[in-house]
């Protein structure tokens, strides 16, 4: 639960929280499922706010309560009167464009403000937060789960408070807070030396499930079950989908033709093994995100983003393509040169782009990574 002034503790650099925010594209939707889990980690979103310049008002005052620190009651009455001039406000009958039925709804409140402006501050302190953590893990390879013990908390975030784990522990992957609308709950670094003179240790193993749930997604359909604790929509962890979301795409050209292969929107377990073996070549556990820093310095999301083309079809070389993976995560990780290079699109945009070489058994595999995705290729070495 949440008071009606309560904030997230500031122990994250409010830089890392914006730059989470304000990386969001915008998404129009009806409804609050329309735009559902982890698509929050990537898209500005408000149900029934159907046009795009009423989602950039309301997007640039959650924007000024991130970055200055605005309270709620500031917010709510500097953004109310733009609202009410768009007529966004109260209850009115709406057409759902999915059902084809018009439906009375609600849309500006005093209500509705707060759960904006709580799940958007909320959600981008601890997106930033899982940054430092990823950053820093070495040095702190462990949290501690943190539920605000004030008797306003959900019994199951009660018994969660206290649970330490390793960083990397598939736990955090649906129990990194916020876990439900309102969620207050969050995670503490911890190193072994900290614990140690705290008398606390390392838990052997996650704790028990709860007894299970049947969610719906009733604009999806999508049937799932969910543990008890975490709400709908809830079940994921928004560092780390942000991390996902920084991880460069496939260009077309590169993965396009006889030397790769169009696959569904799931790997299948044999090129899930691959993009795996890519993983760990950078120290980063099998299907996990991470931000990683190249010889000089310049920070990399490494995730399976990488090899999902932006339709969302995985994509993956083909042939030795274990081999070819190999090559590439050595031209990243250990080049002999890096350089940054302006590069024709297929459209003949120029693109800039950060380019890894290395020469290797007489071939030479070139990388190069930007904004707008990654490409590869593997040629004879030249003298």
């Amino acid at each position: 639960m949440s008071g009606p002034e309560e904030l997230p503790a500031a122990d994250v650099a409010p830089e890392e929280a914006i730059a989470f925010f304000r990386s969001k594209g915008f998404r129009i939707g009806f409804n609050w499922q329309d735009v559902f889990r982890e698509e929050h980690a990537r898209w500005f979103t408000v149900a029934k706010a159907m046009s795009r310049d009423l989602l950039e008002d309301i997007r640039a005052a959650v924007d000024a309560a991130i970055a200055d620190g605005t309270t709620l009651e500031t917010f709510r009455k500097e953004l109310r009167p733009t609202l009410e001039a768009k007529g966004w406000w109260g209850k009115k009958l709406m057409l759902d464009p999915a059902t084809g039925q018009h439906e009375l709804v609600q849309l500006g409140s005093p209500r509705r403000l707060k759960t904006i402006f709580d799940t958007n501050v909320r959600t981008a302190y601890q997106a930033g937060k899982w940054q430092r953590i990823d950053r820093t893990k070495i040095a702190f390879p462990f949290l501690e789960y943190s539920s605000v013990m004030d008797g306003r908390e959900r019994p199951e975030h009660h018994a969660w408070d206290g649970i330490i784990l390793p960083v990397d522990h598939p736990w955090w992957d649906t129990h990194y807070g916020p876990c439900d609308w309102n969620c207050r709950c969050t995670a503490i670094q911890r190193s072994q030396r900290m614990l140690d003179r705290m008398g606390k240790k390392v838990d052997a193993a996650a704790p028990p499930a709860n007894p299970s749930y049947q969610a719906v997604n009733k604009r999806s359909g999508e049937v799932f079950d969910l543990e008890r604790g975490i709400g709908k929509g809830w079940d994921y962890n928004v560092g780390k989908e942000y991390l996902r979301g920084l991880a460069p795409t496939p260009l077309p050209g590169t993965f396009d033709g006889p030397d790769a292969v169009d696959a569904a929107t799931q790997p299948s377990r044999a090129q899930q093994a691959l993009i795996d073996r890519f993983l760990t070549i950078f120290g980063v556990a099998p299907g996990g995100e991470a931000i990683w820093y190249d010889r000089d310095g310049w920070p990399l999301s490494i995730g399976r983003g990488w090899f999902i083309a932006q339709g969302g079809a995985v994509r993956l070389p083909t042939g030795a393509a274990g081999i070819t993976i190999d090559r590439i995560g050595a031209a990243i990780a250990t080049p002999d040169r890096i350089a940054w290079s302006w590069v024709r699109a297929q459209d003949g945009r120029a693109l800039l782009m950060r380019r890894y070489v290395r020469n290797q058994a007489g071939r030479a595999t070139t990388v190069d990574i930007g904004r707008e995705g990654w490409r590869w290729t593997v040629k004879p070495a030249t003298a």
